[in-house]
């Protein structure tokens, strides 16, 4: 009851707000939902997650940069950056599941027992399945954080038309570093508040020192560290490939005009 009120409230206030670009937001979301559905479903049937996973991560940027956003040369530069990154990020994130030794259910989590009906066991590779959790944890905050480079870029690029591209860049990098600044601790309070109960819990049934050393805390951290990384990348890279793709769309509309 209350979370359809909330849900409801909640699409209230993004149409009131957003009008129609509410409204595309919001199916934005239910495709999105819908195609991590569909990669959890061919997982479970004996696909390979990280390949799968990454394919879904492409969609949702997709999706959300070329329909949500309504496409454009904000969109493209903003699609360039994130695929971008995620191909820097492929080994990176693999060498990190693969060192770090922190797949698999928690020992922490003494619910999910094989006396409890549950099994651990669940024929699917955990270190795959964390890689995949790195890239999906990762995208939303790539994808936010290069929107909203490409978007100053443009608009700094409509206000001063005849701004060199060197001017440019370096105008964009100041805006730049205030976004990450904010996407930085949105990444950290997100998780820190999404977990806060978990270790709340384990503190009354283990030690501080216990706590640290943990699997699940270990892991949160490299996730969070993941996606700090992914930000910090994407900031140079749209920056960059922004600044330049929003100049050459410029002049081809000068030249057209």
């Amino acid at each position: 009851m209350i979370l359809g009120i909330l849900t409801a409230i909640l699409i209230f206030l993004i149409l009131l707000i957003s009008g129609d670009k509410g409204s595309r937001s919001i199916v934005t979301t239910v495709l999105n939902a819908g195609l991590l559905l569909a990669a959890i479903f061919l997982i479970n049937h004996g696909a390979s997650p990280v390949p799968v996973t990454i394919g879904c991560c492409v969609l949702i940027t997709g999706i959300t940069l070329y329909y949500q956003n309504e496409g454009g040369v904000k969109s493209r530069a903003s699609f360039l950056s994130v695929l971008t990154v995620i191909l820097i990020m492929i080994p990176l994130v693999y060498w990190f599941a693969l060192h770090a030794n922190a797949s698999g259910i928690p020992g922490e989590q003494y619910e999910i027992t094989d006396s409890n009906g549950y099994t651990r066991n669940i024929g699917i590779s955990m270190l795959s399945l964390q890689i995949s959790i790195m890239f999906i944890a990762l995208i939303g905050t790539v994808i936010d954080t290069a929107v909203a480079i490409t978007a100053a870029i443009y608009e700094i690029r409509a206000n001063n038309k005849d701004l060199p591209l060197r001017a440019l860049i370096e105008s964009s990098f100041t805006v730049s570093k205030a976004v990450l600044s904010t996407s930085i601790h949105t990444i950290f309070y997100i998780y820190i508040a999404e977990y806060m109960t978990l270790f709340i819990q384990y503190l009354t049934d283990y030690s501080f020192a216990t706590v640290l050393n943990s699997l699940s805390l270990s892991r949160e951290l490299i996730t969070i560290s993941i996606s700090g990384i992914g930000c910090c990348l994407v900031v140079p890279v749209a920056t960059v490939l922004g600044a330049i793709m929003v100049t050459r769309d410029r002049r081809s509309d000068s030249a057209e005009a």
